[in-house]
């Protein structure tokens, strides 16, 4: 059967308008293929069901933004280590600031993808948590740290600070922040695990932190000296 040039993109945009305003459970193929001024007939023929209708809203962004993430993750890990190193945080910065433009331009398709994505939501999620996962054993490897050979980042551990950090950001999303007030919240949020981070990749901060918790009501210039002591007296 030969397709009419435009009705694709019309279902399609009509579809992203149903899944944004009613949700998957609700949004009814008649009602998208009305607002397309189609049938449920061209819907039928380019799509199975309303599951791969909204794949096909959802899953472009999918696919891109995880390309983003594995060239990102991919040119950072090309740099010498002692880079690797002293640009870490910046890098993250600028990465983290062009995902949320590209979150943002296309927010349509990620509220529908975080309010009404289901087992696609998770799956998604899933593997941006595995890209920074991944990276992130590869800089621990690079700059030599022992943050995993001392025990003080397990697999397990590294998958739940991975998860909280991107549902956290996804967070924006789902309570309509607008892009200004989306980007100081989601700085605000990475300046808080990067803080914990420091805790698992600095073995004197992890000492420090170790310490603290051992003296709860002590002031900071007590534990900044048992700290000193510790080791042996070396600022």
């Amino acid at each position: 059967m030969k397709r009419i040039e435009g009705v694709t993109e019309r279902l399609l945009a009509a579809a992203r308008e149903e899944f944004l305003e009613k949700g998957y459970e609700a949004a009814s193929l008649r009602a998208i293929a009305e607002r397309a001024g189609s049938s449920k007939g061209a819907i039928y023929v380019r799509y199975a069901d309303k599951e791969a209708l909204y794949a096909a809203v959802v899953d472009p962004v999918i696919e891109e933004l995880c390309l983003f993430f594995t060239e990102e993750f991919d040119g950072f890990g090309k740099l010498p280590a002692d880079v690797q190193q002293s640009t870490m945080n910046d890098y993250a910065d600028q990465g983290i600031g062009l995902m949320m433009d590209y979150i943002y331009d296309h927010l349509a398709e990620f509220k529908i993808l975080v309010t009404n994505g289901g087992e696609r939501y998770d799956e998604f999620m899933h593997r941006v948590v595995e890209l920074n996962s991944a990276t992130t054993y590869r800089y621990i490897e690079a700059v030599g740290s022992d943050a995993v050979t001392a025990g003080r980042l397990t697999p397990e551990l590294m998958h739940m600070i991975s998860s909280a950090c991107f549902s956290g950001i996804f967070e924006a999303v789902a309570h309509d922040m607008g892009r200004d007030e989306a980007k100081a919240y989601v700085e605000r949020l990475c300046l808080f695990f990067r803080a914990g981070w420091q805790a698992i990749f600095d073995p004197q901060f992890a000492a420090l932190v170790d310490l603290a918790a051992q003296m709860p009501d002590a002031p900071v210039q007590d534990v900044a000296a048992r700290l000193v002591e510790a080791r042996g007296g070396a600022p």
